[in-house]
């Protein structure tokens, strides 16, 4: 579970030291048989067999390697009528990675808190409520976010792969520029992945150009 980012216009791509299995299945036709799992890389090629256990089978990888990224095809073969039938799948494509999804970073705010987005960041106004929030595309369980500016660091545990950080009363020590870091140990390894940067100004009024976004 989440080793899989999911399907890839080419394949699927896993994480390095995920359990993953290839699944060969058919439509009945004939009792018995068995699958031949082929695979091919640049550097090699090896093929597993099992049995057709009602029509299908399943071949487990303990722990992805550079070595399972490749393409892999499921061949079918079965005995019947004193004949002997094969069917080849499509190709399937698995590369294997260390990298997770970029986390994203946004910005939101006590209604009038936040003047709109500039193309430098999020202005907002001295004593408003502000919250940065952190999240991620679903990879692995868990993990934390880290909310890090050149002053301040927070942490937060990630639930629903997501943090919500609040500042009750904007003041200009605040101001500055945030990322989340997002981090994870699975597999008996450690991921972290970083999000943009966004700029944040701490003002004393709106100005006339201000427009509320939104607020509860």
């Amino acid at each position: 579970m989440y080793g899989v980012s999911g399907p890839q216009q080419q394949g699927f791509q896993v994480f390095r030291s995920s359990t993953f299995s290839i699944s060969c299945s058919i439509q009945p036709q004939y009792p018995g048989g068995s699958f031949l799992l082929s695979f091919t890389s640049i550097n090699s090629a090896n093929n597993y067999t099992q049995p057709a256990v009602n029509h299908s089978s399943h071949f487990l990888f303990p722990a992805a390697a550079p070595a399972h990224q490749g393409n892999y095809s499921c061949v079918y073969h079965v005995s019947a009528f004193s004949q002997d039938f094969s069917s080849e799948s499509r190709l399937l494509s698995v590369t294997v990675t260390d990298k997770l999804f970029q986390p994203n970073i946004s910005v939101s705010s006590s209604m009038y808190g936040v003047s709109g987005a500039q193309q430098q960041g999020f202005q907002v106004f001295r004593g408003s409520t502000f919250t940065i929030s952190c999240s991620i595309q679903p990879q692995y369980p868990g993990g934390s976010f880290l909310l890090s500016s050149s002053t301040h660091n927070y942490t937060q545990p990630a639930v629903n792969h997501s943090a919500h950080f609040l500042f009750p009363a904007a003041e200009p020590a605040h101001q500055g520029n945030y990322s989340c870091v997002y981090h994870v140990s699975a597999f008996s390894q450690d991921f972290s992945s970083e999000s943009r940067l966004l700029s944040v100004t701490v003002t004393g009024h709106q100005g006339a150009e201000a427009e509320p976004t939104g607020g509860h």
